[in-house]
């Protein structure tokens, strides 16, 4: 399996970029899925720890020694992790979202690539993507994302980086 990790922080263009690189792939003929952290996190606040590690993890080992992965769903409605979906393990995997290139990732990813984009952007971006009522949220979440930047040093050790503003 081919293991693409796409980080950076919240609002910077993930998700966009992750589905431009599935649907090229597909078109090609490739067999593809892209796993989003916001379906591993643990809610707002236990999201980037040792657990996220773990679920990353054993998703990627699952993939190498069967011919399906399971992918925990978290219901963010309930607040709760739902029933894991599973899918026949792809020629190509792409983790996308805050965590996919934390350290414990990297000796298995094919390529890491990290979007850079100013934090009052992003900022703006994820409140017009998530809606206005959870600003304080993301506030929080974009100090929460720095410290695992800072400690993971994701940035540095993606091997490509892309500016996703103007």
């Amino acid at each position: 399996m081919f293991l693409i990790t796409i980080d950076g922080p919240a609002g910077s263009g993930k998700t966009s970029l992750a589905s431009l690189i599935e649907s090229s792939l597909t078109s090609a003929g490739e067999k593809v899925f892209t796993i989003h952290m916001d379906d591993l996190y643990d809610g707002w606040e236990n999201s980037l720890g040792n657990s996220l590690r773990d679920r990353i993890l054993a998703i990627i080992n699952e993939a190498d020694e069967s011919s399906q992965i399971t992918v925990p769903q978290y219901n963010w409605g309930r607040a709760a992790f739902g029933e894991p979906r599973s899918i026949p393990t792809p020629e190509t995997l792409i983790l996308e979202g805050v965590g996919s290139g934390q350290s414990a990732v990297r000796e298995f990813a094919d390529i890491s690539l990290w979007l850079d984009c100013p934090s009052e952007i992003a900022l703006s971006r994820a409140i017009a993507r998530d809606g206005v009522e959870l600003s304080e949220l993301l506030k929080r979440w974009q100090l929460q994302e720095a410290a695992h930047f800072l400690l993971e040093m994701t940035e540095s050790a993606a091997d490509y980086r892309v500016k996703s503003a103007p």
